[in-house]
């Protein structure tokens, strides 16, 4: 099976040279060439990616979540198997492939593992994800790339941005919530996620019925208030997080007072009043 290694040459928090540097070894278990770190823009980034797909086997993304939902909505996933090696800075995806270990073990790992049949979620027909949500997530997102531009990176940086969204920078908003053909009310909304994996990053188990692979959506809907709220972040790193209204389905209509930043795959997206989240069955080949 031929494999090649793709990575971001910006995201995350090392230098090219060093992912260069550290993906040595698992590109010599792979007998994987290294492409992606002379890239200059996203969208050279990303036809770089198609143009691999069509001389190897599985195309490994190297980087962080954003970089890996880059490449799952630049190729054919159905028909390009792919696989993953965590370089980013929170890293759902590692979490939720149970990858532990060295990138030397995890590329080991995706060496002798199988390929998986995943679902992902379409958002508004625009992207796909496995991760998305519509609230506070958007606020914490902006404030932590406004500190990320001043060279604060890691798990302090993203806490700080959670607490200055949710003292004073997040303003809650009412929403109607269509799950199928089931319709409610969310007052003073926090946050509305819904998601493929139990996973936000730094192994946060935010969803923790969540799976890759039950041809579902899972949806989750926040109004804690701060204490609510920061039990279920502390329980988030152990048990699992346990506040929330938690439901599934297959197609989420989503429809807010005034409009919202969309969070995907721990970037933050577009913004609107309303948003449509449907289900994508089989959407993703993994090797792990």
């Amino acid at each position: 099976m031929h494999y090649a290694i793709i990575t971001n040459p910006v995201s995350g928090g090392l230098t090219a040279d060093q992912k260069y540097s550290a993906l040595t070894k698992p590109a010599k278990i792979l007998n994987a060439d290294i492409y992606g770190l002379d890239t200059k823009s996203a969208a050279e980034f990303q036809q770089l990616a198609q143009k691999l797909t069509t001389h190897c086997d599985v195309l490994v993304v190297a980087g962080g979540d954003g970089t890996f939902s880059d490449i799952i909505n630049s190729i054919d996933t159905i028909q390009t198997a792919i696989a993953y090696l965590p370089l980013g800075t929170g890293n759902a995806m590692q979490y939720a492939l149970n990858y532990k270990g060295s990138l030397t073990a995890i590329a080991n790992r995706i060496k002798k593992g199988r390929i998986h049949e995943f679902d992902l979620i379409n958002c508004d027909n625009i992207k796909r994800a496995f991760m998305v949500s519509v609230g506070i997530e958007g606020t914490i997102i902006q404030l932590r790339n406004a500190y990320l531009a001043n060279g604060h990176t890691g798990f302090k940086t993203y806490f700080r941005s959670v607490l200055n969204a949710y003292r004073k920078e997040y303003k809650r908003v009412n929403a109607t919530v269509t799950i199928d053909d089931h319709v409610f009310e969310v007052a003073r909304l926090l946050s509305i996620m819904v998601v493929k994996q139990p996973y936000y990053g730094f192994g946060m188990k935010v969803v923790p019925k969540a799976k890759f692979n039950d041809r579902q959506l899972h949806i989750l809907s926040i109004t804690s208030g701060l204490l609510k709220s920061s039990i279920g972040g502390i329980t988030s790193f152990t048990i699992g997080n346990r506040i929330g209204e938690y439901r599934t389905g297959r197609k989420v209509i989503l429809h807010l007072e005034q409009p919202h930043i969309l969070q995907i795959d721990g970037n933050e997206a577009w913004e609107a009043e309303t948003f449509k989240f449907t289900l994508l069955p089989k959407a993703l080949k993994i090797k792990c």
